[in-house]
């Protein structure tokens, strides 16, 4: 036995020599494996670094925006001139209607002047009508000579047949010719027969 004790010895000096080196040998795949990550990492880092742009201190300083793009200060200021545009369009708009509206006043007013007119005229107009209507016919007809053929023709349309043609015979025959003429333009309208 005392044999196989130095054996033993040996067996343990070789396990424990060994146990060191069988778990350095175990945990070595490990640590390769880690530093072939770090290694791997490292690189990636270096990779990067070299892909990435430059820092800011490479670059133009920063430009400034566009003229397109305003500042809130002047969109600001916009804001309030297209105010006042508008509150002065308003304000014109306010004057025209009220202006319209004083038109449309003035167009009902002499509409309604021309309408009385209008009347006070054919009032008058009949008037003369009936004092040319009462006259002795010759007395009317030396009187419708001197007058302008537009009104006599109307005083001669306002009355009746009879008594026109009893006029008519105290014009004189020029006249009575001219004033039948318009009569019936003004009865028939502007177009009459042509002569052959």
């Amino acid at each position: 036995m005392g044999l196989r004790a130095p054996e033993t010895q040996m067996n343990h000096a070789k396990t424990t020599t060994l146990a060191p080196l069988q778990t350095r040998a175990a945990l070595a795949p490990v640590k390769a494996a880690e530093a072939v990550k770090v290694a791997i990492f490292d690189d990636s880092q270096a990779l990067a670094a070299q892909q990435t742009p430059a820092p800011a201190q490479d670059k133009k300083p920063q430009q400034a925006p566009p003229e397109s793009v305003l500042s809130i200060q002047q969109l600001k200021a916009r804001a309030e001139a297209l105010d006042r545009q508008e509150q002065a369009l308003k304000t014109m708009e306010t004057d025209l209607n009220a202006r319209v509206a004083k038109l449309q006043e003035l167009e009902t007013m002499l509409k309604g002047m021309l309408s009385e007119a209008k009347s006070i005229k054919e009032e008058k107009m009949r008037h003369l009508i009936d004092v040319y209507t009462n006259m002795k016919p010759k007395q009317a007809a030396s009187v419708l000579e001197t007058l302008d053929e537009n009104i006599a023709v109307k005083i001669l349309a306002g009355m009746k047949g009879r008594t026109a043609g009893e006029i008519l015979t105290g014009v004189s025959a020029k006249k009575a010719a001219k004033l039948s003429e318009e009569l019936t333009k003004l009865q028939i309208g502007p177009e009459l027969p042509e002569k052959p």
